[in-house]
């Protein structure tokens, strides 16, 4: 090779050193630069996701207030945390009187407010959520003392003093409803907690005062007139549609989780109405010219009814909640008088008959009950339902295509959820559960169904024939029938199911599932064989002893 050429292959691979050098370093710098941008990007991350703070009203009413450990809760408490789940949002409780947030609202010092009704003149300085978080009735109240101010006569009412909170809607409701009635009273707006609003009408400073129908002191204030209602909304300050924009979106969200979320809301912390636990006039009035309300029941369906073998008395969770009723209302003592009957089917043909005025327990759809000529309240109780099955079919049964299962005769209640829960089973018929177990037993059945209160009673028939219980994952409410047409014994026993806690009516039906099944000493050899047998053979002994002794007593006696 000549030199010329070697030198210039050495210059070549010098070139191409350096180039590849030069591409080295750039990819050396940009891969810096890589990483120096996948260091900024947590910090950038961390500011983005910094939850927004929303200064959010808070004002003591059932849609805001603390529990007895000083826990917030309410209505719209529980609803905000609902939309902070869909939103991030943290907030900032800032507390005061509804007129003063409502202020505050308007204002801008604040950005987030519950339970405000829409009116024309308030979005201009505000922004309605699209969708309202429920709806609210207002009532006019008096105090319990009141001699001036008469349900019966509307007219009463002029020239009386009648609070109403400043800026709220009730304002316009009542002077509508005033008008309506030609009336003319002295409205005052006030700026107070609803409390000393209330305590105004004690001492004398106010007649009457329009609030909402869940207002619950009766040594304060009872309802008189319902004034009217109103939708209400979440309402955001004038200058955040950002806000509202992301309410409305998380509003929708929890309507597409659960569209009956505003309702359950109201059932659980609204429901205890006020209003409800005061009979209208023309109630007090049937109550008192009708006397004792007479609720027929089925026998020896513990743990709900049954007559006490010893005394006839109604027992049960129904003898509780009977007695609990009678003080549920603040301005009547409704007396019950308990009828008992072997069946249910008995029980609704006494109530056709006019025998009795409601009966117990009852779950009829609509359309049987329309067929029956009765009404069902709102249910009393609710149970689950367990299918009582061979212990060897436990697993398999809730596949099973082919069920036959036993039914009491004069039971329509079972009739009726197997119709609606289980309509491709086939019911076999027989006068008594015993009976019924027995089948299953035998395999004449598939199966009974039975309330889970109700087990304990057949607990030792069912261990005895190797039976246990499978959930069917259904449900049944028992409630009171009353005879079509006896509307005011309807709305009195309404608003009395109203008053009445869950809790209480469950730890009933606990006790009372709870209490040991009784049965005499026949019943006892009757379902322990081997103790007859070892009894019998007791006495043989004891008589052959007997017998013995009597013999060798006789051959010692020395002959005269």
């Amino acid at each position: 090779m000549r030199i010329p050429e070697f030198c210039d292959i050495i210059l070549f691979c010098k070139n191409l050193f350096e180039v590849i050098g030069m591409i080295r370093r750039t990819a050396a710098l940009l891969l810096c630069l890589l990483l120096g941008m996948l260091c900024l990007l947590p910090a950038v991350g961390s500011a983005d996701s910094d939850p927004k703070v929303i200064r959010v009203g808070w004002y003591e009413t059932p849609f805001n207030y603390k529990d007895s450990v000083g826990r917030r809760t309410g209505y719209a408490y529980e609803y905000q945390r609902k939309i902070a789940a869909y939103t991030g949002w943290k907030y900032e409780y800032v507390e005061g009187t509804w007129s003063e947030l409502l202020q505050m609202l308007k204002d801008g010092r604040i950005d987030l407010m519950s339970d405000v009704s829409w009116a024309e003149d308030r979005t201009e300085y505000m922004l309605f959520s699209s969708l309202p978080m429920g709806a609210e009735l207002y009532y006019l109240y008096v105090t319990p003392g009141n001699n001036s101010v008469f349900i019966t006569d509307y007219s009463s009412l002029n020239g009386k003093k009648v609070g109403v909170t400043r800026g709220s809607i009730q304002k316009g409701l009542f002077l509508q409803w005033e008008t309506e009635h030609s009336i003319q009273a002295e409205l005052i707006e006030l700026d107070c907690l609803e409390e000393e609003s209330l305590r105004k009408m004690k001492v004398g400073e106010l007649d009457a005062f329009i609030t909402l129908d869940t207002y619950g002191d009766p040594d304060l204030a009872i309802p008189l007139w319902k004034i009217g209602s109103s939708d209400f909304y979440f309402a955001v300050r004038k200058d955040r549609p950002d806000l509202l924009a992301e309410l409305d979106a998380a509003l929708n969200r929890i309507q597409e989780e659960n569209k009956y979320y505003s309702e359950q809301l109201n059932a659980k912390y609204l429901h205890d109405s006020g209003t409800n636990r005061y009979l209208t006039e023309e109630e007090k009035a049937w109550l008192e010219a009708h006397g004792p309300i007479r609720v027929g029941y089925q026998n020896n369906y513990l743990a709900f009814c049954a007559a006490d073998p010893k005394t006839g008395e109604l027992t049960g969770a129904l003898k509780d909640y009977l007695a609990s009723a009678s003080a549920a209302l603040e301005n009547a003592s409704p007396v019950f008088e308990a009828v008992c009957y072997p069946t249910a089917a008995a029980a609704m043909e006494a109530l056709k008959n006019g025998k009795i005025d409601c009966m117990f327990p009852a779950n009829l759809t609509d359309y049987d009950g329309e067929i029956a000529g009765v009404v069902l309240t709102s249910p009393l109780m609710r149970t689950e339902m367990d299918a009582v099955v061979r212990e060897e079919d436990k697993q398999t049964f809730l596949r099973s295509n082919q069920v036959r299962v036993g039914v009491n005769r004069g039971n329509p209640n079972y009739e009726f959820f197997l119709m609606d829960h289980f309509p491709d089973w086939t019911p076999v018929y027989y006068s008594s559960t015993p009976e019924c177990l027995d089948a299953v037993a035998a395999r004449n059945a598939d199966c009974i169904i039975i309330s889970n209160y109700r087990f304990s009673d057949i607990a030792r028939q069912c261990s005895r024939l190797n039976l246990t219980t499978v959930y069917t994952g259904v449900e049944m409410d028992y409630c009171l029938a009353v005879k079509e047409g006896n509307t005011l014994l309807y709305s009195i026993l309404s608003r009395i199911i109203r008053q009445m806690p869950e809790s209480t009516v469950n730890a009933a039906l606990n006790y009372y599932s709870a209490v040991p099944e009784t049965f005499g000493f026949f019943e006892y050899l009757a379902e322990h064989p081997v103790v007859l047998v070892l009894g019998v053979i007791c006495i043989i002994l004891l008589v052959v002893l007997l017998v013995f002794i009597r013999r060798v007593h006789t051959l010692k006696k020395p002959a005269e």
